[in-house]
């Protein structure tokens, strides 16, 4: 049986035939079981959609930290039989993968150095 791991992209087909795709977001581990607590079943998120967030600021004035919002579509472990592994972007080249804001910063040629 495939076991998702993060980053995978994965095709979910469903008994009753829907079709969703996407990156593995998140992989939940395995819980151990706790007196007085419901038994927690183990899970994947799948990714199925970005878009941006509008330009907030919170309270204290500041721009928000998260720029985009993830549409992610639960998916338990005795679904897993159901995913069809495409490829995964963890062997991917840095230069290969989709641009971040992180990513797409270059400081200004020229510029002195920060006084600290």
């Amino acid at each position: 049986m495939y076991s998702p791991q993060v980053d995978d992209y994965v095709i979910w087909k469903r008994p009753n035939g829907d079709i969703e795709e996407g990156w593995v977001y998140f992989k939940g581990d395995v819980m151990p079981k706790k007196k007085g607590w419901n038994e927690s079943p183990r899970y994947i998120t799948i990714e199925i959609g970005v878009y941006p967030k509008p330009d907030y600021v919170y309270s204290s004035g500041k721009l928000m930290r998260h720029r985009n919002n993830h549409i992610l579509l639960l998916c338990y472990e005795h679904c897993w039989n159901e995913l069809e592994y495409v490829k995964n972007r963890r062997d991917t080249p840095s230069d290969e993968r989709p641009a971040t804001p992180e990513s797409m910063y270059k400081s200004q040629e020229g510029r002195y150095s920060d006084v600290q």
